[in-house]
């Protein structure tokens, strides 16, 4: 995981904090159900004060991810809503994941807030052969 282009960007300690965090999420996952390599989406989330930060964060991800860009209510801050395309899950992948987006976060001037998933489609996307019908 270390050698990503630019993650020196990232202020370790920030990085070990958010690998943490990632790790409490991967075990809550765990407990309700959820195992390595189940699949799913990751929806991150992202804010920028400048619309023109948000969409060049955008430009980064646009084609593979889906991008969303909106503001609660007026003078918020622009939220950057970017799901990926369904991927394997593993605590791993939450902390590449979140790596990835804390660079292209330093590239942007946005700020990322953290990520979530969302349980019930997972478990969609990993019934069981014998409950498809």
């Amino acid at each position: 995981m270390d050698g990503y282009v630019g993650i020196e960007k990232i202020d370790p300690i920030e990085r070990l904090k958010q690998h943490e965090i990632t790790k409490i999420l991967w075990q809550s996952l765990c407990e309700k159900g959820i195992r390595e390599g189940d699949k799913g989406r990751i929806k991150a989330f992202l804010f920028s004060n400048l619309y023109e930060h948000a969409k060049e964060l955008e430009a980064q991800f646009k084609g593979e991810f889906e991008v969303v860009i909106f503001k609660e209510d007026e003078g918020s801050e622009y939220i950057i809503e970017i799901t990926t395309p369904v991927c394997r899950l593993s605590n791993e992948a939450l902390e590449e994941v979140a790596d990835i987006l804390m660079i292209s976060a330093a590239d942007t001037n946005t700020k990322f807030d953290g990520f979530e998933l969302d349980v019930n489609e997972v478990k969609k996307l990993n019934k069981p052969w014998w409950r498809i019908w």
